[in-house]
């Protein structure tokens, strides 16, 4: 996959089969020319008041699966610690979900849905129902777990673009050990997933629609590398690109480095960061994951699916430095989506970054939203990355997938 700017592009065969097509037959879409001018072409100033071209909703914290890779319910996961500690866990109000939609509507974001697992966010369907309201198009990311019901709905609505769909595993009892059930028994998850999988091809070919695309998100660990193009060839001809992830993960060194660092430059310590301590990248083998790329490349030709690599590094050499030198960025320099994307927590914090959410800009239940966007604690954040990424960002999949 090509970058610009430092930047990562779409690999072209994708681009040229479903995206480019997809903009001349949509109008609604037009409007993200200007946005992705502004990604790719243009210099980012910090002081500068910007559209939103992205707004990523994290709908809620609850989960219905304990995935060893996650961030918030793996070994580290803030919010089994926050379960642990007996917090309550939060979603988004609908009612505030709608102003913001309002509020920001005439920078036709895109919106990127997800949790925790936002088929358990009751709203999800009026969700979309209200961004047809005023043609806005959004994706979803999610295990599958209550979508079967509702999926047919919000494909109707014409407001879902991307279908992300988490698949680890190649068949029920791998997918079961990665992504194990909240409730310790046996998980019908992967079959869920492949159903969905299915029910949206067959949708769209009896429709004649090209959106939603459907994309298989793949995280590459301990337990899977061996079985890359196992997992592929499960979805080959049924959906449009599958990104495998390397993963987003830190070390104790870097954790600890992190913490110094952001310390001395917002004044006070991170704590979400530790989530991302885990255990469960240790073991990938360099050499059989880059003949697994092989393989995936080579079976790829002429089908529907296109592979996609993140960060792109397909070499053993590339491979072996991601898992062992947390210093190298991967040819990912700087981070840009602070300029066009906000996050927006389940209890309405909005943050710059995904992953790493402890620095705090405002929150949608008090105040409104470009007040925060273009604000002073958004603008201090910006004008901090300039001066260089902070530790733990050279693992982070908002900068190498974005």
């Amino acid at each position: 996959m090509a970058k610009l700017n430092g930047k990562a592009l779409t690999p072209w065969p994708f681009a040229k089969q479903y995206l480019i097509p997809g903009f001349f037959r949509n109008i609604d879409s037009w409007h993200m020319l200007p946005q992705q001018i502004n990604k790719y072409l243009l210099p980012h100033n910090p002081q500068k008041d910007v559209k939103v071209s992205q707004i990523s909703l994290r709908v809620n914290e609850v989960c219905n699966l304990r995935c060893s890779s996650c961030g918030q319910w793996g070994e580290n996961g803030h919010l089994r610690l926050k379960l642990q500690r007996g917090e309550r866990l939060d979603q988004l109000d609908f009612d505030v979900v709608k102003r913001l939609i309002f509020e920001t509507r005439r920078d036709h974001p895109f919106y990127y849905i997800w949790g925790g697992e936002p088929t358990m966010w009751k709203p999800l369907l009026p969700l979309f129902e209200e961004l047809a309201r005023y043609k806005l198009k959004g994706s979803i990311v999610t295990n599958a777990q209550d979508l079967d019901r509702i999926i047919e709905d919000i494909i109707e609505t014409g407001s879902l673009q991307v279908l992300f769909l988490s698949l680890d595993g190649w068949d029920s009892e791998s997918q079961n050990i990665m992504r194990s059930p909240a409730n310790g028994r046996s998980s019908d998850n992967f079959e869920k997933t492949m159903a969905v999988i299915q029910k949206v091809d067959e949708i769209k070919k009896r429709k004649n629609l090209l959106f939603p695309l459907i994309i298989p998100i793949t995280v590459i660990s301990n337990k899977n590398y061996m079985h890359l193009a196992d997992i592929h060839r499960l979805v080959i001809d049924t959906t449009q690109l599958h990104p495998y992830y390397y993963g987003w993960f830190i070390t104790e060194e870097r954790a600890a480095l992190h913490e110094k660092v952001f310390k001395e430059r917002f004044g006070y310590e991170p704590k979400n960061h530790r989530g991302y301590l885990k255990s469960c990248f240790n073991d990938v083998d360099p050499a059989e994951t880059a003949k697994q790329i092989r393989e995936i490349k080579s079976i790829s030709k002429g089908k529907p699916s296109v592979p996609q690599f993140l960060p792109d590094i397909e070499t053993e050499t590339q491979i072996r430095r991601y898992y062992s030198d947390h210093g190298w960025h991967c040819g990912y320099p700087s981070c840009d989506s602070i300029y066009y994307t906000a996050e927006i927590s389940p209890d309405g914090r909005v943050t710059p970054c995904r992953d790493y959410q402890d620095y705090t800009c405002g929150n949608i239940n008090e105040q409104p939203f470009y007040d925060i966007w273009n604000g002073e604690s958004f603008k201090k954040f910006r004008h901090e990355m300039k001066r260089g990424l902070m530790p733990v960002c050279t693992r982070c999949c908002g900068l190498q997938g974005f």
